[in-house]
Formats: C-alpha cells, sequence, structure tokens
C-alpha cells in the first residue's frame, strides 16, 4: 500500500500576520524536508524527503504508527498574548466512514529553543499550549512552538490505512485573553 499524504495551510500574506507559520528547524537545520513554504501556503507532505534514496517510499506505513515531530514553527507576531492554540484535523468529504479522526491524528508540541528534545503529544482538536512544552500556557508576542503530527494507523480504525480518496485540512485556532 502506498500514498501520499499532504496537507496544505493557507497563510496570510502579510509576514507580519497574527501567527506566523513556517517549517521548523530538524535536527539543527533550517531545512525541514517534509515542509514546504511558497507565497502564502505552508505545504507538509508525508513521503520521502530524499527522493529516490528511500526505494520509492511514499505515504505513511499501514498498521503502524508514523510521528513527523518539528514540522511546523507557529510565532506569535501579534500584540497580545495568545492563551489557546488549537490544532484539528477535519475530513473534507472524502468517503472515511471507519476512520475515527480523534484516534487517527494527534499532534506533538516542542519548544523552539536550542534543545527541541523534549516533545509532547496531544490528541487531535487539542490546544498545544496546554504541553509541557510551553511552560505557561501562553504564546507571547515574539513567542513560538513548534508541532508536528503523529498518524496512528493501529487504533484509527479503517482497516489499519487512510483512505486512498481521504482529504484532510488542518484547522489551526487561536484566541487570546482579550477577545476585542
Amino acid at each position: 500500500m502506498t500514498a501520499e499524504r499532504t496537507v496544505n495551510v493557507e497563510t496570510a500574506g502579510d509576514a507580519s500576520a497574527f501567527l506566523g507559520l513556517a517549517p521548523a528547524a530538524r535536527d539543527g537545520s533550517p531545512q525541514n524536508p517534509f515542509v514546504e513554504q511558497t507565497g502564502e501556503t505552508v505545504e507538509i507532505t508525508l513521503d520521502n524527503p530524499d527522493g529516490d534514496g528511500g526505494a520509492n517510499a511514499t505515504g505513511v506505513n499501514a498498521n503502524a504508527r508514523t510521528t513527523f515531530r518539528n514540522l511546523v514553527t507557529v510565532t506569535n507576531n501579534g500584540t497580545q498574548d495568545v492563551t489557546s492554540l488549537t490544532l484539528e484535523f477535519i475530513s473534507e468529504g472524502s468517503d472515511d466512514g471507519n476512520l475515527n479522526l480523534s484516534d487517527t491524528f494527534h499532534f506533538t508540541a516542542s519548544s523552539t529553543g536550542a534543545d527541541t528534545t523534549e516533545v509532547f503529544e496531544l490528541q487531535n482538536n487539542s490546544n498545544i499550549l496546554d504541553s509541557a512544552a510551553d511552560d505557561d500556557g501562553t504564546l507571547t508576542p515574539g513567542d513560538a512552538i513548534n508541532f508536528g503530527i503523529v498518524v496512528d494507523l493501529l487504533d484509527g480504525g479503517n482497516d489499519g490505512s487512510l483512505p486512498d480518496d481521504g482529504s484532510y485540512t488542518l484547522q489551526i485556532t487561536a484566541e487570546t485573553a482579550d477577545n476585542n
């Protein structure tokens, strides 16, 4: 079974938008083989990042739990503290009747500092600022946090694989203490 999985995130064109999204640094390198930013789009592609070096590998393994840490860095470019940053995968009209999105998709969260080895896992539709990756549960102006994606095809249903026609959107919701 091979399947390529891509997540597109449309971002505001203004570099000083309330939340900035950018490929996260991985393994000490500013390059991220799974994330590409082109104009106003941040694209996460969960396939072989090395081209032909991975024996034509694509997608995620069926009947497995696959973790991609430090995919995207979210930066607070605003003037208010962000008190909630919720990540949720939603289905886009695909026939995924047996797929439980909350059991299938999870997120990792980690700090953006020099020591990003400590990673915390959260369920789909969770506030990543509630993790210990963010010490005080608040993303203050100028602060950032990394997130990654976990695809759990052991507990997620649908016979241990994602539907071939599956289409999913990552919805990011940010809230501030002052909703003005």
